[in-house]
C-alpha cells in the first residue's frame, strides 16, 4: 500500500458512495476487506500519516467556522471528512484551508465523519477475526498540539473570510 493506492481507495469509496460522506465509511470497509490484513494496516498507518499533517490551526479554524464551534475530538472528525474529500481537497486545504468554503455541500452537514477513521481496524478484524485490541496502533500528533499559528475564537472569522462569508453570514 503505497500513498497513490491509499487515495485510489478514498476516491472509488467516495464516488461509490455518490460522495455520501456516512455511506462512504461503508463502502471504504467493504474496499479494504478485499486487501490482505497487512495492506489494511499500512492503509491505517497511512490514514494516520494524513491525520497528523492536518493537525493544523487553519483547518482546526475551517472545522470551527463550519460547525459553529469544534472540540478536539470534532476536529479529528474533521480530518476523516476531509481526508474522505480526497487528495485533491485535502492538499488544497493544507495549503489553504479558506479553499473549502467552495468544497462544503448540504450532504456533508457539520463536515465531521468519525467512521472513515475507524474503517481500518473494523476491516482488519473482520478479515482476520482477531479482535481490535491486536490491531497495530499508530501514533497521531494530537498530544502535541496544532502545527502553525493559533487563533482567537473572536478572530477566527477573519483568518478565513470566504468561509466565513458562507457560514456564519
Amino acid at each position: 500500500m503505497d500513498k497513490k493506492n491509499f487515495w485510489k481507495l478514498i476516491d472509488a469509496s467516495r464516488l461509490a458512495a455518490d460522495n455520501d460522506p456516512e455511506a462512504q465509511v461503508d463502502t471504504l470497509g467493504e474496499l479494504l476487506l478485499q486487501l490482505e490484513a497487512d495492506e489494511i494496516v499500512e492503509f491505517d498507518r497511512l490514514m494516520a500519516e494524513h491525520v497528523n499533517r492536518a493537525y493544523h490551526w487553519d483547518l482546526w479554524a475551517a472545522a470551527y467556522i463550519i460547525g459553529g464551534g469544534c472540540s478536539d475530538d470534532g476536529f479529528m472528525d474533521f480530518t476523516g471528512w476531509l481526508i474522505g474529500k480526497g487528495e485533491q481537497v485535502f492538499e488544497t486545504a493544507l495549503r489553504d484551508a479558506d479553499s473549502l468554503a467552495g468544497v462544503v455541500d448540504e450532504i456533508d452537514d457539520e463536515c465531521q465523519v468519525e467512521g472513515i477513521l475507524y474503517a481500518p481496524g473494523k476491516a482488519w478484524e473482520e478479515k482476520t477475526g482477531r479482535p481490535g485490541d491486536d490491531f497495530p496502533q499508530h501514533t497521531y500528533a494530537f498530544q502535541n498540539g496544532p502545527h502553525g499559528e493559533s487563533w482567537d475564537e473572536d478572530a477566527v472569522d477573519a483568518r478565513l473570510p470566504r468561509l466565513a462569508a458562507r457560514f456564519n453570514g
